[in-house]
């Protein structure tokens, strides 16, 4: 019962702002920037991330066995113009599912994805794009994580605005993503945002507070993805010089229908070239 007092919550009340904030005065940041790459610049993100979350039934209290994933995430974007971005991603992992009926473990590429961008705005202060992405959908299943099921072709569609809050003392910034994603498939398809708040204190230390929601349109069929999420993701970027920074967090479903809620550790390195 207290689950599903939760559940109705956050789809009553925390999605809807998420979708209400991205559209309005608290802007996102997604994993493609609202502000382009220089012509000719190359930023590449490598990260280990590691997943868990216990598998509890609704009507038993105790949890009957565990979740867990191992992943690599690769993500690059090119300049191709001053206005022109276009990148990509690749992630590679191996997930464990134990209970007490069954043992696996399985691995290989859980997802690939191109994207283009065009910045059609930007100024001083702020910058807003436009971006079209064509993902596969996951391939490595298991039956514990719906989001890990499905076939088909994701087509993404998303605006992006960023803005400059404050320079000194410190920089202040947030961003926003809001997009469709259609799937060409058996998946749902889905309203994404993103949250962004950033704080850079000092020239080589950005403090990141982001916020993620995931909202099903609930047309799947029948063997088809359909969940709901709502993730937060505080983390911490150390900027060793000025082309390579470590970044490490914390990703934590707070709210979902349809999968366990679990949390991700991750450390990553991003470079610029």
């Amino acid at each position: 019962m207290g689950d599903s007092i939760k559940y109705d919550f956050a789809r009553s009340v925390i999605l809807p702002a998420l979708l209400f904030f991205s559209l309005s005065i608290i802007p996102t940041f997604s994993s493609a920037s609202p502000w382009a790459r220089t012509d000719g610049e190359v930023l590449v993100i490598s990260r280990a991330e590691y997943f868990s979350t216990d598998l509890t039934p609704a009507n038993v209290g105790e949890p009957i066995g565990q979740f867990q994933r191992l992943e690599s995430n690769t993500y690059f974007e090119y300049g191709l113009t001053k206005s022109i971005t276009i990148g990509g991603k690749a992630i590679y992992g191996t997930t464990w599912l134990n209970n007490a009926a069954v043992s696996q473990s399985q691995s290989g590429f859980s997802e690939l994805e191109g994207f283009g961008q065009y910045q059609i705005l930007r100024s001083n202060k702020h910058a807003a794009s436009i971006r079209v992405a064509a993902a596969t959908p996951v391939q490595l299943q298991s039956g514990a994580r719906t989001s890990l099921m499905g076939k088909g072709v994701d087509l993404d569609f998303s605006a992006l605005y960023g803005r400059d809050l404050l320079f000194k003392p410190v920089k202040i910034f947030t961003a926003a993503e809001f997009g469709y994603r259609k799937n060409i498939g058996e998946n749902a398809d889905q309203i994404r945002t993103q949250v962004t708040f950033g704080i850079e204190p000092h020239r080589r230390i950005l403090v990141l507070v982001e916020a993620f929601g995931t909202i099903s349109m609930q047309n799947h069929e029948k063997h088809g993805a359909d969940f709901d999420v709502v993730k937060l993701q505080p983390s911490l970027v150390i900027k060793a010089t000025e082309r390579w920074s470590i970044q490490a967090g914390v990703n934590r479903e707070i709210a979902g229908r349809n999968l366990e809620l679990g949390r991700t550790f991750f450390i990553g390195l991003w470079s610029r070239f």
